[in-house]
């Protein structure tokens, strides 16, 4: 039985650590020993400590004696951990690209290294590079560097394994305290700029259908100004917000539409657990979300940065019979798209090859 290693986050609950969940629990576990090298510090852009960090990480994976190690990347961290492998004994590094810095239009010195110097390191590192989503083939420009027949090309994030007809309704309309008459508008994840929540609150102040209920569940900075800017929504019962939640996957079952207004995207695990719950989907055009959403199809797509966009797609998900066909529409298509055979399976091919 071969050994894969999997990067983990002992501090980060978003997208890569439930991938990583999601691989080590799935049915590949009968077939390969999966052992987590869980990530418990940072270092930032400090050179004793990068160095100190590789070394440390290098003596980790040496013990385990693995077959291959899945690291997920690009970005500064994800450099580390690779240059930490290398250093190893592990025969394979399989790079997963969760997050790069290409993805980012900022042009700080930080950046520009990341980019341009750390960021092409890596990938020339890897025995193979994958990314989540096709998008990302595009966008990172430093993939045409790896080494031949390294780049595997897209391996996309597994759909939600949760049957949605075994999910109770009511539980969000009953926390609102709101009727079967209102629309629940619903954005979830990091309550931060990069998911376009300056734009989600300007669209929440110009709203003046009184139809549309507004619920924000996730933490981050953006928290404290929706609290001073949307303090009349909030006292009037428009606008929730509810913070980090446990129970995300109820509380979608209640949702009409599931707005996303990133700025940068990979492929969204937030986004294919509200297709799997039925939510019809207000998407902005970036990253993979036209991967899992087509425009007047199984969603409505729209521009980044435009809290007009925003208020033009509300009215037109209005339709109770025009969401529930966008939602049928995404549900079927993603669920074949995104199948544990066709996501976990490529992981399996490139595990068992030599």
């Amino acid at each position: 039985m071969k050994k894969i290693l999997l990067h983990d986050f002992q501090y980060n609950i978003g997208g890569p650590r439930t991938v990583i969940d999601g691989i080590a629990n799935s049915y590949l576990s009968r077939k390969y020993n999966f052992v987590r090298i869980v990530q418990t510090e940072t270092c930032g852009f400090n050179l004793i400590k990068a160095i100190r960090f590789v070394f440390h990480y290098k003596k980790v994976i040496d013990l385990q004696h693995g077959d291959c190690i899945y690291v997920c990347g690009l970005q500064y961290i994800g450099f580390l951990m690779t240059l930490a492998a290398k250093l190893s004994n592990v025969k394979k590094i399989l790079i997963v690209v969760h997050g790069s810095d290409w993805d980012v239009k900022e042009h700080t010195l930080r950046r520009c290294i990341l980019k341009y110097f750390i960021e092409p390191m890596e990938i020339r590192l890897a025995d193979n590079i994958a990314t989540v989503c096709d998008n990302e083939q595009h966008v990172v420009k430093p993939l045409m560097l790896a080494k031949k027949n390294a780049n595997v090309g897209t391996i996309y994030n597994t759909f939600p394994n949760i049957e949605e007809m075994s999910v109770a309704p009511g539980k969000l309309r009953n926390l609102l305290n709101v009727g079967n008459d209102r629309i629940i508008v619903a954005s979830v994840g990091r309550v931060v700029e990069r998911k376009g929540h300056q734009y989600i609150i300007e669209a929440i102040k110009r709203c003046t259908d009184a139809a549309f209920v507004f619920v924000i569940i996730g933490d981050g900075d953006y928290i404290e100004k929706y609290k001073k800017e949307c303090s009349e929504e909030i006292n009037e019962h428009r606008l929730f917000l509810l913070g980090k939640r446990n129970d995300v996957t109820e509380l979608l079952k209640d949702v009409d539409i599931f707005l996303f207004a990133s700025l940068n995207e990979n492929h969204s695990l937030a986004l294919l657990e509200a297709v799997n719950m039925k939510c019809a989907a207000l998407v902005t055009n970036v990253g993979g979300n036209t991967e899992v959403i087509q425009d007047k199809h199984s969603g409505i797509v729209i521009p980044p940065c435009s809290a007009e966009a925003i208020l033009s797609g509300l009215a037109s998900l209005k339709s109770e019979n025009l969401r529930t066909q966008y939602a049928e529409t995404a549900f079927n298509e993603a669920k074949m798209k995104f199948s544990e055979e066709k996501t976990l399976g490529k992981l399996e091919q490139i595990f068992d090859a030599d």
